[in-house]
């Protein structure tokens, strides 16, 4: 099975709005703490409703632009359908390093230097 990803794009928003991480936590009553653990995040943190919208009224309210945030501009939704959408993620990007953590590992292949196993043969 292949996940999709959403991406969280608090850190984005916040710069585009140009809105303080320390401002933002005052507004929100968390620490500043918190709200740089939110922003660091790359995938959708499990928050209620509530929270993101307060989030979204915070930005609006502390926004310099004239423009509102709503609760999809905090998230992006990435499908992957299929090996070759995984395959062209470049590496280095949110997207790959969720997938890094998100699909199982093939074992590594065992070396031609490893001890080698004698079997016996049973006489029948």
């Amino acid at each position: 099975m292949t996940k999709n990803l959403i991406r969280w794009k608090l850190s984005e928003i916040m710069a585009r709005h140009r809105v303080k991480g320390k401002d933002l936590a005052n507004y929100l009553g968390i620490s500043a703490n918190s709200v740089s653990a939110l922003k660091r995040a790359e995938v959708m943190p499990e928050i209620g409703g509530e929270r993101w919208e307060q989030i979204c009224e915070a930005i609006n309210e502390l926004s310099v632009r004239d423009e509102e945030c709503t609760p999809f501009d905090l998230i992006e939704y990435i499908p992957i359908r299929s090996k070759t959408n995984v395959e062209n993620i470049e590496e280095g990007t949110v997207e790959s390093s969720f997938l890094s953590s998100t699909h199982s590992v093939e074992p590594k292949a065992i070396s031609k230097t490893s001890k080698h196993i004698k079997v016996k043969r049973g006489v029948a």
